[in-house]
C-alpha cells in the first residue's frame, strides 16, 4: 500500500496508524467540545473513546496532520464522504486543516458530500473555500 506524505509549513499530512489513536481522541474529543459549545450543544458531548459510531470512525479512511511529531488534526473519509474533520484548537487557521481538506478532496470520488453545523462559521468557511456549496439545511429534533 501507498502513503502519501505532503508538507504544509512544518505540518505533514500522512496515514493513520493505530497508535495514533490515543492523540487523534484527544484532538477530536478538543474539537468537537468546541463544535458542541459553538451550537450551544455541549451537554451532548461523548469522548470519541466511548462514542457508539467509533467503530464506524475506524473503518473510515484516516489521514492526520502532524506537526513536531504531534498530531494536531485529522481527516477521515467515508464513501463519498468527508465525514470528519477536526484541528486543535490552538492549531486553527495555520492551514492544517486546508491541508488535511486537499487531502481528502484528493482521495474522494465526486460528489463529496458533508455535514457541519450552521454555527461553525470556521469550519463553514473551510468548506466554502474549496467550492462546497449549502444543498441542504436539517434541523434534528
Amino acid at each position: 500500500m501507498k502513503e502519501v506524505h505532503l508538507v504544509l509549513t512544518e505540518v505533514m499530512i500522512r496515514k493513520y496508524r493505530t497508535e495514533d489513536f490515543d492523540e487523534l481522541a484527544k484532538v477530536m474529543d478538543k474539537g468537537r467540545m468546541q463544535e458542541l459549545k459553538t451550537a450551544g450543544m455541549e451537554q451532548v458531548f461523548v469522548s470519541l473513546k466511548d462514542a457508539p459510531y467509533l467503530k464506524y470512525f475506524l473503518s473510515c479512511d484516516i489521514y492526520v496532520a502532524e506537526k513536531d511529531e504531534q498530531v494536531v488534526g485529522f481527516v477521515g473519509l467515508g464513501r463519498r464522504r468527508l465525514d470528519f474533520l477536526y484541528v486543535l484548537p490552538g492549531m486553527q487557521v495555520k492551514g492544517v486543516g486546508s491541508a488535511l481538506m486537499k487531502t481528502a478532496l484528493a482521495k474522494l470520488p465526486r460528489p463529496v458530500r458533508l455535514a457541519v453545523f450552521t454555527d461553525n462559521e470556521r469550519a463553514k468557511n473551510l468548506y466554502q473555500k474549496f467550492g462546497f456549496k449549502v444543498t441542504e439545511t436539517r434541523t434534528e429534533k
